[in-house]
């Protein structure tokens, strides 16, 4: 059974920015962007570290992929050389015509950056700058622990704390025209949040303000209810990293299965929440939550294109298994060059057309509703909740 989504457009539902410093690209920028532990010029010193950089699937099946796009032979040298020669000459053009060739509509980009020193982060990039070179219309998704820490750091006490962070909130979403909020609290002090006592929280204030520490869990806590609490009247979704990341994550509390109590609480069923990553390898408990409840969505980013195109399919298949698709996006979790966007919306069409030809296979649905599954999951969802542009 052969399954074809390329008619369908892509709306990349989780993305950041990349510069216009990447008119031109090293073999070194490359292979660092391959793995999740990044490569930086002291460790490409090594030749062991290169070879792993190197030969990621990752790595290797977007090579591939542009070796096709590019009219090159399959090997990195060439297919950097190509790319360079292609870019330099009109790099907006490259851009465009990649977008066109992927089929994408559009771009939710997380706004965000480091606000810790921590051993992996993404350099802060100006969103409006993005903006004007994307060849394609873009929305904020307005990353949270930034706005928390400038808070923390620009407040004489608890309360003008409070005052300013709920005061970032709202600008972010009435004048940044943000249409989620995201939180990396996954990084920070794990997923297991709970509700904190005021002065629990009070308490986690005055260590951060005096010391920035990272895991000061019962205010980390608390922003992120306060937040949830105020997404349906700014009008906006909530973004909550779930799973493997950058080696910085919480690893023992980033299972998605850890926002069991926050998920089931009732208080939060008037937003739209969506884990992000679909929790990443732990992806049938993120399904699971979109299925029992009507407000949880699951958003494909980073296994597609960070795994291998058959260990996608495989846990986009367990996600389909239990999560509707009405109640999944697309993303791609794409970083520093266009190509990894680029490559995630052409691989998440193959992933899609692998997966949902068992389903029609076994009978689970017909050819047709194959077809209406992938519209949803690849653009349609995002355009029904969002309505972004």
């Amino acid at each position: 059974m052969e399954l074809d989504f390329s008619e369908y457009p892509v709306i990349d539902h989780h993305s950041h920015p990349w510069s216009r410093e990447t008119i031109e690209i090293t073999k070194q920028l490359y292979i660092s962007i391959m793995n999740m532990g990044g490569l930086s010029a002291d460790e490409a010193k090594d030749p062991e570290n290169v070879a792993h950089s190197e030969f990621t699937p990752m790595g290797r099946q977007i090579m591939h992929l542009l070796a096709v796009f590019l009219g090159c032979s399959p090997n990195l040298s060439s297919v950097i050389e190509a790319r360079n020669k292609r870019s330099r000459r009109d790099y907006s053009r490259y851009c465009e015509d990649l977008f066109e060739d992927a089929n994408i509509e559009g771009l939710f980009v997380d706004d965000g950056y480091s606000e810790v020193s921590v051993a992996s982060s993404l350099e802060k990039r100006d969103f409006e700058e993005f903006e004007k070179i994307s060849p394609v219309p873009v929305r904020r998704v307005a990353r949270i622990e930034p706005r928390f820490q400038a808070a923390v750091d620009q407040s004489k006490d608890f309360e003008d704390f409070v005052n300013k962070f709920d005061n970032a909130i709202a600008f972010a979403a009435r004048d940044q025209k943000a249409i989620a909020f995201k939180t990396v609290i996954a990084y920070r002090s794990g997923l297991h949040v709970e509700k904190p006592i005021e002065e629990s929280v009070r308490q986690d204030y005055a260590i951060s303000k005096a010391t920035r520490r990272r895991d000061v869990k019962h205010i980390r806590d608390w922003y992120v209810r306060r937040v949830i609490s105020r997404c349906p009247e700014l009008r906006t979704a909530f973004h909550a990293h779930c799973g493997m990341g950058d080696v910085d994550v919480v690893f023992d509390r980033c299972n998605p299965s850890q926002l069991y109590e926050l998920l089931k609480d009732q208080d939060t069923w008037r937003t739209k929440i969506f884990l992000i990553h679909g929790g990443y390898p732990f992806s049938q408990e993120a399904a699971f939550f979109a299925n029992a409840l009507k407000n949880v969505y699951v958003d494909l980013s980073e296994m597609i294109p960070f795994a291998s195109i058959p260990g996608a399919m495989d846990k986009t298949l367990h996600i389909l298994d239990l999560a509707p698709p009405a109640r999944v996006v697309f993303g791609s979790d794409g970083i520093v060059i266009p190509e990894v966007h680029w490559a995630g919306a052409k691989i998440g069409r193959q992933v899609l057309e692998g997966v949902l030809a068992k389903f029609v296979e076994t009978e689970v649905y017909d050819e047709d509703e194959a077809h209406r599954a992938a519209n949803m999951i690849l653009s349609e969802n995002a355009r029904r909740v969002y309505r972004p542009w």
